[in-house]
């Protein structure tokens, strides 16, 4: 290997070195994010009340239901079937809010990872993270109802 072919090979593994360090500066900027992101997920909370006001429906962050409040006077002013219409569209509303919220909280981390070179731009033949993370993310919206 002559001199020359020697220092092309230093140009390219300085490159990568600097792209590497400047994907592990970002990594550790999002670290120092990640605790408060995981508090306020932890602490959302979306409460949702019923077209007729028939009831109350709370959905964590997770888009879990977490509790279900029914009006004292819901069997007298409508039927069975309308009350769980009702929690039905209450339930919805707040997983959809639910959702919302959680991506404005996780939307800064987002806009880090987004600004990182992809796998595939730092390691030519390896798979692209993005691509991958749009094909699972495309399968987390909530079934429809």
């Amino acid at each position: 290997m002559d001199k020359w072919e020697r220092d092309q090979i230093r140009s390219a593994n300085d490159g990568l070195r600097a792209t590497l360090d400047s994907i592990e500066g970002d990594f550790e900027r999002e670290l120092g994010e990640l605790g408060e992101v995981q508090r306020k997920l932890a602490a959302l909370q979306v409460r949702a009340t019923t077209p007729n006001n028939l009831g109350k429906v709370t959905v964590n962050g997770s888009g879990v239901v977490t509790d279900i409040t029914i009006a004292d006077d819901a069997f007298r002013r409508t039927t069975p079937r309308q009350l769980s219409e009702d929690l039905n569209a209450a339930i919805r509303g707040g997983v959809n809010a639910a959702m919302e919220a959680r991506a404005k909280i996780l939307e800064p981390l987002e806009s880090v990872v987004d600004r990182m070179p992809d796998l595939g731009e730092v390691m030519p033949g390896m798979p692209s993270m993005r691509e991958l993370r749009e094909r699972f993310s495309e399968n987390q919206s909530p079934p429809e109802q």
